[in-house]
């Protein structure tokens, strides 16, 4: 059942790509998981590859007048019409 956990002596492979990695350690490594458990039967559908593939998205919530446009733009380095 903790096949997941390394073994001694067992030796780690590169990894070239991080959302290739990903995917290589979802599928691997937390996918038998959620199958075995049948997580997808009562919470949400399994990973599929445009779930890593798609650029991440953020949001920003908070009150009127509390720093969030100024926040983004000291990220951004540069303004930002909002």
């Amino acid at each position: 059942m903790f096949s997941w956990l390394k073994k001694e002596g067992e030796k780690t492979e590169s990894i070239e790509n991080v959302v290739e990695g990903l995917k290589r350690i979802y599928r691997t490594k937390l996918l038998p998981l959620e199958l075995h458990y049948q997580f997808h039967d009562f919470h949400s559908p399994q990973l599929e590859e445009p779930d890593f593939d798609a650029k991440p998205m953020i949001l920003l919530v908070g009150q009127y007048s509390t720093g969030k446009t100024t926040f983004i733009k000291y990220l951004l380095e540069r303004d930002f019409p909002g």
